[in-house]
């Protein structure tokens, strides 16, 4: 097996396990614990860091086919849960953005606080365009009840329209979210990294 295959098939394992990881933070945090944020991409993010958007991506399809699968059998509905996935691959892509160059990260502690956390905030800002105009065109359709969608959809009153609320609605949330997510994923994605040194191995592109 020559070295292409065997950091194929590495990148391939983790993109597996991490999407896995994300679906069970995702369900722990929302459906167990009802914490009113969404933390469906720490993982992802993490992969974002080592490896790259493309493994981000796939990392979030893993994530979200499970979910659908789930909610199919629970709900008989995916409730177009699947439409979100362009949200996620906006975040992703945004993200990447900022963070590509990683020798900027070499400047310093505040420098790359700043590089993620610009990243955060205009990740977040194009989710909740997106999201929001997901939730407004399926909004008769929306079954679901997580608190966190509760919390947005209180916006929606006289004064704020359905597609203003599904994306105003979503700013304080996506926005903590996204900070939150960004920084975990990226302290896992260091202790990731120095594992892969540790056992004589590289970080991918």
């Amino acid at each position: 097996m020559n070295e292409k295959t065997k950091k194929f098939l590495k990148i391939s394992l983790v993109v597996v396990i991490a999407g896995i990881l994300d679906f069970l933070t995702e369900t722990l945090f929302q459906e167990v614990l009802h914490v009113p944020l969404f933390f469906d991409m720490v993982f992802a993010m993490a992969v974002l860091f080592v490896y790259g958007p493309v493994a981000s991506i796939f990392t979030y399809i893993i994530n979200v086919t499970i979910v659908c699968i789930k909610m199919k059998i629970v709900y008989g509905s995916t409730d177009f849960v699947y439409l979100y996935s362009l949200s996620a691959i906006a975040i992703i892509l945004v993200t990447w953005l900022f963070v590509r160059k990683k020798e900027k990260f070499k400047k310093g502690i505040n420098y790359t606080f700043l590089i993620i956390l610009t990243a955060s905030v205009c990740a977040a800002l194009c989710s909740c365009i997106i999201s929001g105009l997901i939730n407004f065109f399926a909004y008769n359709m929306n079954a679901r009840s997580l608190d966190v969608e509760k919390i947005i959809f209180a916006f929606t009153g006289d004064q704020l329209g359905v597609l203003a609320s599904s994306i105003i609605g979503r700013i304080p949330i996506t926005v903590l979210d996204r900070i939150i997510t960004t920084f975990a994923g990226f302290g896992i994605s260091i202790l990731y990294t120095k594992c892969l040194y540790r056992g004589g191995t590289h970080q991918g592109d």
